[in-house]
């Protein structure tokens, strides 16, 4: 119940974000990530026309528990079509899990962790291509996310993709 409520918490504070807009062309959207270790919440904030920052707060597929990772990102002109961008970046998270679920069960630290809270932080990178829809104020996007994670049980290397759509303001 408590993770409902911090998921809750998170995703207004994503949503008031989203809605920080000024009288440049800096741009918000808040959406959904699906796929992936990270699927979720996701909002992005540019800053300029190149730098974003995104902000994804996920719970994976079969894994209770949730991540919080922010990403710095930098953005350019993709193939010279209108709205395509490509981007890469890097960040951080943080997640907190219910080991058992964090873990298949042919994991040799599954039985280790079965009943027992599990934090994890790591490194991420990102790159992607991104088509902000012009018609509709939708962005479409496909994106690559590795990153490395430790936790009590050892040193872990993923790798993470996604779609991602997301309302823009």
């Amino acid at each position: 119940m408590r993770n409902k409520h911090l998921i809750f918490g998170l995703a207004l504070v994503l949503l008031s974000l989203a809605n920080l807009k000024t009288a440049q062309a800096q741009t918000a959207g808040i959406g959904l990530r699906v796929g992936g270790y990270a699927a979720g919440i996701t909002g992005k904030y540019f800053f300029r026309d190149d730098l974003a920052f995104e902000g994804i707060l996920g719970t994976g597929f079969g894994r209770r528990g949730f991540q919080l990772t922010g990403l710095a990102e930098i953005h350019a002109p993709a193939f010279g079509v209108q709205g395509l961008q490509w981007f890469y970046g890097g960040g951080a998270h943080v997640g907190f899990f219910r080991g058992r679920y964090y873990h298949s069960p042919s994991s040799r630290h599954y039985a280790d962790s079965y009943d027992r809270n599990l934090t994890t932080v790591g490194i991420d990178g990102i790159v992607g291509l991104e088509y902000q829809i012009t018609e509709i104020p939708i962005s479409v996007g496909i994106d690559f996310k590795p990153f490395f994670e430790t936790n009590r049980d050892g040193l872990f290397l993923y790798g993470d993709g996604a779609l991602t759509v997301r309302y823009t303001l």
